[in-house]
């Protein structure tokens, strides 16, 4: 059995059978797509169907928002917190009853695990982002005993583990754990310095299974995510609006919606760039890639992202990309030729790859095909299980 190790928080790293193989797992998410069109966390059904090609069964347990799909393949079991339109992250913490919503939501999730554990077995549980589902799994583990891990997606780390009492329910659910992960190297690093332990790669991506067809790359600039101000859309189109007349047949182009959505229409109007910047909500995944296989470049302002789902999707298509150095996005586009990187913030950098990218034919088709070897649902799937499978010492 696995000898207990302390932490600086006193807790105890947990014990399971050497050599136990995972078979049956339950998959703890905050957010869950409700559909294969689903743009929230879309990676976490592609994760599951190579669980489930290497011969592991996947329950779902989340929090109920939106119907699900009766044909996502895998059981779901939700629970109810009286909030069924947002995402606990997504609840204005200015309002006091958001407040009293995410007391709901911590006490509901934890008793209707327990409730659910009592006549339901597993092998393991796995947690995606420590708060709150790597808190509901600790939670588990210490009234059943079934080992769990911790797969960190930023969130957690960079925002609600800086915090206080959530700071603290973070390195908590992180130090009970078999194994942790992250979904980029940067942010693997984050979580060793705070759970003193070790932390692996483990890549999220969404894999589009349509065929990709050659298509000659179009005079238009594409952002795609959500429209947020963290994300830098309003530094994308004051960078696109510098650009000079005789290059002014260019489009920049939005896929995606947002609490922004409506500051971002008042800024295109004051920008007067009505006629060439487009806001098109969410789209269809094979609009998606007709798009990302168009496009000039994939534009990434992000201000804190480490991988952006968006970066896999781009290498899909070969798409070239601007990205902000942040994370490990300036690495790996910097590193593998992929585009260009400037500095976060800087409207004038931006501009200034804009008209880079412009008069550029690279191609990354090579080199995005010897990332997504690297990044491909199979290999995290095969990360995961040789780490949680592996004998202990």
């Amino acid at each position: 059995m696995k000898q207990p190790r302390t932490h600086s928080q006193q807790s105890v790293q947990p014990t399971f059978a050497i050599g136990r193989s995972v078979k049956k797992l339950l998959l703890i998410t905050n957010r869950l797509p409700v559909s294969a069109e689903d743009p929230a966390s879309p990676f976490v059904l592609d994760f599951i169907k190579a669980l489930k090609e290497a011969g592991v069964e996947t329950s779902v347990y989340t929090s109920h928002i939106g119907e699900v799909s009766s044909d996502l393949g895998f059981p779901v079991h939700r629970f109810d917190w009286s909030e069924t339109r947002c995402t606990l992250s997504e609840l204005p913490l200015m309002n006091w009853s958001s407040w009293q919503k995410i007391k709901r939501h911590f006490v509901s999730g934890k008793e209707s695990l327990l409730k659910h554990l009592e006549t339901n077995s597993y092998d393991h549980i796995l947690a995606l982002w420590a708060l709150p589902s790597g808190w509901f799994a600790q939670q588990a583990f210490q009234k059943t005993g079934i080992p769990y891990s911790v797969w960190c997606l930023g969130s957690d780390i960079n925002v609600w583990a800086k915090r206080p009492i959530a700071g603290r329910m973070v390195r908590d659910a992180l130090a009970d754990a078999t194994a942790l992960f992250a979904d980029g190297d940067e942010l693997s690093e984050k979580v060793k310095r705070i759970a003193d332990r070790e932390c692996q790669f483990l890549p999220s991506l969404r894999q589009f299974n349509y065929r990709m067809l050659p298509m000659p790359r179009e005079k238009f600039f594409l952002y795609l995510g959500r429209i947020e101000k963290s994300k830098g859309v309003f530094d994308l189109v004051r960078a696109f609006a510098l650009l000079k007349q005789d290059i002014w047949d260019y489009r920049l182009l939005y896929i995606g919606e947002g609490s922004a959505t409506a500051k971002l229409k008042k800024e295109i109007e004051r920008l007067k760039v009505r006629g060439k910047v487009h806001l098109l909500g969410r789209a269809p995944v094979e609009e998606v890639i007709n798009y990302l296989q168009r496009t000039r470049a994939l534009v990434i302002p992000t201000h804190s992202d480490s991988i952006p789902l968006v970066f896999g999707e781009a290498l899909q298509t070969a798409t070239p990309m601007v990205v902000t150095n942040v994370g490990d996005l300036g690495t790996l586009v910097r590193d593998n030729k992929l585009g260009f990187v400037v500095q976060k913030k800087s409207i004038a950098a931006l501009n200034d790859a804009l008209v880079r990218s412009m008069m550029s034919d690279i191609d990354i088709t090579q080199s995005a095909q010897r990332l997504l070897d690297r990044f491909s649902p199979q290999v995290a799937v095969k990360t995961f299980l040789e780490a949680v499978n592996a004998p202990v010492e």
